[in-house]
């Protein structure tokens, strides 16, 4: 048994080792097909995970920053005969980024084991036409003749909005607007964009109605932060509250229990106008 085990150690001595598939090597700078150009910073592949760093100029917009992650992704996966089990690559737009620990990049495309599709994720701000677009979508009235219109400033990061006011899913023209009303729609705009677009800097609102303008509002940032209009949205909520419970408990009639909540809801408006200081106009029509 013995001699049987010796003889099976000098045979296999003997046989050629298989040699070791070699690394891939890492790459440098960006393929010629990239959609953005890049230096890159570390490229390695240990048990078959890939490691990938890359640098891009500074100024890169969001919609470039989207399609090279997406083509990194794409690039990784499909370099080698072989594809990774995992991987990730991380976008940078300087080095101090890169070389500081914890590591802050602009972007990454990450895809772990077991995962059927990568993680892609792009803090490279939108652009103003972008957040203002965005902001409000989606919208039903786009191929209405009475829809509403944005005119943008994008070196002023200023937006001038027409709404025309309209019958609630109709292209058509409200047959009674009140002053409730038109301030509502105001504030739902006026929050959509403060809120929705940090880089907005002044907005006019301009409210249409049966081809005149009724309303006109414009306000600038620090307007809006002072106007503090989600307050008053909870405090017109808290009235339309209270008149719901003195019609269910019988204290007002339907008409007294309406027209004391109109007038309520309709001092928290002009108050909320009476700040703006003469740069908000509305039609004396509303009521």
């Amino acid at each position: 048994m013995k001699r049987t085990v010796v003889f099976m150690a000098l045979v296999c001595s003997g046989c050629p080792q298989q040699p070791s598939a070699p690394a891939p090597v890492g790459e440098t700078v960006s393929p010629k097909d990239s959609p953005v150009p890049y230096r890159v910073l570390k490229d390695e592949t240990v048990n078959n995970s890939v490691e990938y760093h890359a640098l891009v100029p500074e100024g890169v917009k969001h919609d470039e920053m989207q399609k090279l992650i997406e083509y990194l992704y794409r690039h990784l996966w499909t370099r080698h005969e072989d594809e990774p089990a995992s991987g990730a690559a991380y976008v940078y737009t300087s080095e101090t980024a890169y070389q500081t620990l914890p590591r802050t990049p602009i972007a990454s495309a990450v895809r772990k084991s077991g995962d059927l599709q990568p993680a892609l994720e792009n803090r490279v701000p939108l652009e103003f036409w972008q957040e203002v677009k965005l902001a409000l979508e989606p919208r039903s009235d786009e191929k209405w003749k009475l829809k509403l219109k944005v005119d943008r400033d994008d070196v002023q990061r200023t937006v001038v909005v027409t709404q025309p006011y309209t019958e609630p899913g109709e292209d058509r023209w409200a047959e009674k607007l009140s002053f409730n009303q038109a301030m509502q729609l105001f504030t739902d705009i006026a929050q959509t964009l403060c809120e929705k677009v940090p880089d907005l800097r002044a907005l006019t609102f301009s409210g249409m109605w049966q081809d005149k303008e009724v309303v006109r509002i414009a306000l600038t940032r620090s307007d809006y932060s002072a106007l503090k209009l989600n307050e008053i949205d909870e405090r017109v909520g808290q009235h339309h509250g209270r008149a719901f419970l003195e019609l269910a408990t019988g204290k007002k009639s339907d008409q007294q229990a309406d027209r004391e909540n109109t007038a309520r809801i309709a001092k928290e408006y002009r108050a909320m106008l009476a700040q703006l200081k003469g740069r908000a106009t509305v039609s004396p029509q509303l009521k």
